[in-house]
C-alpha cells in the first residue's frame, strides 16, 4: 500500500493506493467526501470500473489504463450541481407497530415527542445496504438511538421505517431486521426497472413529514416516487 496526498474541492485528501487495484480517499468532512465521491462517479474515468462512496471514505476500483498521473485527473475535476446534496421530504405514517413500546421505553418519551424529533431532525443519506434499496439515514438524535434488537425479527415489510442503532432506516423490500419499526412510508424509492433503479444518492437530506392513514393510503394506491412526491 502506497499514501499520498490530494486536494479537491478545498478539501484535504489521504489517498492510499493498493497495488493500482483499488485507491481509498478519506477526509475528515464526511459530506464533502460524499460530494466528492459524487463528482467522481459523474465524471466517468476510463481508469476507474467502480465508485464506491461510504461515510468514511471512497473507494475508486481501478482497471489497467490507471497510471500515477491519473490523479492529476482528479485533482482537475469541478464539482456540479447533481453532486451537491439535494432535500427531499419523506411522508411517513408513524403506525402502533409493537416495536414503539421499546423505542419509548428507551427514549423515556411519549410518542408524539418521538415524532416532533424526528421531523426537525436533518437527516441525510450515509450510504446504501444491506440489501437493494435499503437506505442508511443519519442524524438520529441520540436520544432515539436505541440498541438494534439482540433478537432480529424474522419479517420486516417493505416500506417501513426502523431505528437502530445511530441509523433511521427505510425497507424497500420485506426482509428479516433487528431493528425497531415505527412507521411505514407509502412512496416507492426502489424500482428495478430502472438504471439507477434508485433515484436518490449519499448525501442527499431528507426531512421526515407525518402523515396520517388516510394520506398514506392515498398515496400508496397512486404508487408515487419520492421524486413524483418532491417534484
Amino acid at each position: 500500500m502506497r499514501s499520498t496526498s490530494l486536494r479537491l474541492f478545498n478539501t484535504d485528501l489521504q489517498v492510499e493506493n493498493y497495488n493500482d487495484d483499488f485507491l481509498l480517499l478519506k477526509a475528515k468532512d464526511r459530506d464533502r467526501l460524499i460530494q466528492i465521491g459524487n463528482a467522481i462517479y459523474q465524471q466517468e474515468f476510463n481508469f476507474i470500473d467502480e465508485v464506491i462512496v461510504t461515510e468514511v471514505e471512497v473507494c475508486l476500483k481501478l482497471n489497467k489504463h490507471f497510471e500515477d498521473s491519473s490523479l492529476t485527473d482528479l485533482e482537475q475535476i469541478k464539482i456540479s450541481e447533481e453532486a451537491l446534496a439535494r432535500t427531499f421530504r419523506l411522508p411517513v405514517f408513524f403506525n402502533d407497530h409493537e416495536d414503539w413500546e421499546a423505542v419509548l421505553e428507551y427514549s423515556n418519551l411519549t410518542k408524539r415527542a418521538v415524532i416532533e424529533q424526528l421531523e426537525q431532525s436533518d437527516l441525510s443519506l450515509a450510504m446504501f445496504g444491506f440489501l437493494p434499496g435499503f437506505l442508511y439515514l443519519r442524524g438520529l438524535p441520540e436520544q432515539l438511538q436505541v440498541p438494534r434488537k439482540t433478537v432480529p425479527a424474522k419479517y420486516v415489510k417493505a416500506k417501513s421505517i426502523a431505528i437502530g442503532g445511530q441509523y433511521l432506516g427505510c425497507y424497500t423490500l420485506d426482509s428479516p431486521g433487528g431493528w425497531y419499526v415505527i412507521g411505514q412510508m407509502p412512496l416507492q424509492i426502489l424500482n428495478v426497472e430502472e438504471l439507477p433503479p434508485i433515484q436518490l444518492k449519499p448525501g442527499d437530506k431528507i426531512k421526515l413529514e407525518s402523515i396520517d392513514q388516510e394520506t398514506y393510503d392515498e398515496l400508496l394506491k397512486k404508487s408515487v416516487t419520492i421524486i413524483d412526491y418532491n417534484a
